[in-house]
């Protein structure tokens, strides 16, 4: 059996810098990405619900749109806007594309200077 003394150096505070370090390049390209976690946590702060409330909710609403989509429907979903179906099919090779126009949210300059006219 070794001694204690004579174990090198483990290498894992060198591994430990590498992957912190890779973490933070990940998480910096992928800054703009939302992941189902964060519209988990946005739903719960804003609506006070519980998270497995909200999970459940946000769940059963994604596969709803999943079924949709895949059964060729359009959306139309304000605010976010509308999502549409494209069957892009050549022979037996069927290939649906789903395109999001984003709905323009008012500004609110605007808002007070229509009221005015």
């Amino acid at each position: 059996m070794a001694n204690k003394d004579e174990t090198p150096e483990p290498v894992t505070d060198v591994e430990e810098t590498a992957e912190v370090a890779d973490a933070e390049t990940e998480t910096d390209q992928r800054a703009d990405l939302i992941r189902k976690r964060d519209v988990y946590n946005h739903v719960t702060v804003s609506t006070g619900l519980r998270k497995r409330e909200v999970r459940e909710a946000v769940d059963a609403t994604l596969a709803y749109l999943h079924t949709c989509l895949a059964e060729g429907k359009d959306l139309q979903l304000p605010p976010l806007g509308k999502v549409r179906t494209i069957d892009k099919s050549k022979g037996d090779t069927v290939k649906m594309i789903h395109r999001l126009v984003l709905q323009k949210q008012k500004q609110e300059d605007e808002a007070p200077a229509e009221a005015a006219e």
